[in-house]
């Protein structure tokens, strides 16, 4: 158990595994397990990361901090951002037990077709050729069901491989969004997404992988026909290679929707990453807001104890484990109660206030 010896990371944390977890109880054994974890942590190695927040949160060791939960949430979230899928699970499974602790007294078990917080019926049935995503909801044996059916269009402006993992991979994200739901009070609702590859004209969500070369073609087309003020915004987006939805001047049933992909080194083969960005962009084209804090899109975020439905989920202030603040989060019954009035009233949901956009959603602040 030689300390001085040199480590990378990865060996550091796989000989750092098996002394911590192998120790037979011999304690200089634990800690020196625990010295080459930390050494790993410390050259920010994901796994590490997970296993010494996991010891953290269940007690095993402790932390001087202030608030050891917190410190080792963000730890996790970190672990979880850098590709750690134990983290992610974790995170997923740890919010939704503080949801439904915090959550389950609360609801209004109700049966029969959907009705809003008022008691009124939601109704729902967007469909046609001018609607690039329809949304219908039914009630049938006894079960409230909205089906979003989506025709998706894969725009390629350069040469891309692997094209076949990609699509799929989109796909998968879109599917994400299915699931069963409570909403309004404790209401169930199924909800069902049909995706078709059809040679259509106008009815489609348009997929768009943004390469280095359509990135700067962007760019300069923006500058032509945009605002000083957006041209900015477009140029920030590009140059970091964050991902983004559009959906003409404003978000509505009707509107031409947009998915721009974009990837970090330009080759589009970290499919994991592809899937979790376009769940999230998917909820821009079903009318959600970002929920996280962006000064380029000139967003505060949401602070901690502002609506009670989110705040099981938050990891520390204004950061949340959601799908519309961290692409990786899972999708709530909020977002679905989100999606419901967007297509029921045709307004786009916002979280937050922009300078332009000014209406929170009703959802929020109503409880679940």
């Amino acid at each position: 158990m030689d300390e001085n010896i040199v480590y990378s990371a990865e060996q550091a944390r796989e000989i750092g595994k098996v002394y911590l977890f192998n120790s037979d109880g011999d304690p200089q054994k634990k800690e020196f397990g625990l010295k080459l974890l930390f050494r790993a942590q410390r050259q920010k190695d994901p796994e590490a990361t997970y296993i010494i927040s996991r010891l953290l949160l269940d007690g095993i060791i402790t932390a001087s901090v202030e608030n050891q939960t917190e410190y080792a949430l963000t730890q996790m979230c970190a672990s979880a951002n850098s590709g750690c899928i134990q983290a992610r699970a974790f995170l997923n499974v740890y919010c939704k037990r503080q949801y439904e602790k915090n959550h389950m007294f609360n609801r209004l078990k109700r049966n029969g077709a959907l009705v809003d917080f008022e008691g009124k019926p939601i109704k729902i049935n967007r469909q046609g050729v001018l609607t690039p995503i329809d949304a219908l909801l039914e009630y049938k044996n006894g079960q409230n069901i909205l089906t979003l059916s989506v025709n998706v269009a894969f725009s390629y402006f350069n040469e891309m491989e692997n094209t076949e993992q990609f699509e799929a991979a989109v796909r998968k994200g879109l599917l994400r969004w299915q699931g069963e739901y409570e909403v309004f009070g404790g209401q169930k609702v199924i909800v069902k997404v049909n995706i078709t590859n059809k040679p259509n004209l106008f009815d489609n969500l348009y997929i768009i992988p943004v390469t280095d070369e359509y990135g700067n073609a962007i760019q300069k087309m923006s500058s032509i026909i945009s605002t000083k003020e957006k041209s900015k915004r477009f140029s920030d987006i590009i140059k970091k290679k964050r991902s983004f939805a559009l959906s003409g001047f404003k978000w509505s049933v009707k509107s031409r929707k947009f998915i721009f992909m974009q990837s970090d080194d330009g080759k589009f083969n970290n499919y994991y990453e592809i899937e979790h960005v376009a769940k999230h962009e998917f909820g821009h084209a079903l009318g959600l807001g970002d929920l996280y804090a962006s000064k380029a899109d000139s967003l505060d975020g949401v602070s901690l104890g502002t609506y009670s439905e989110l705040d099981s989920y938050a990891i520390s202030d204004k950061y949340y484990n959601l799908v519309m603040c961290d692409h990786y989060g899972p999708i709530s019954n909020n977002d679905i109660e989100m999606v419901i009035l967007a297509f029921s009233k045709n307004k786009i949901q916002l979280y937050q206030r922009s300078k332009i956009k000014d209406k929170i959603s009703s959802a929020l602040g109503r409880g679940n």
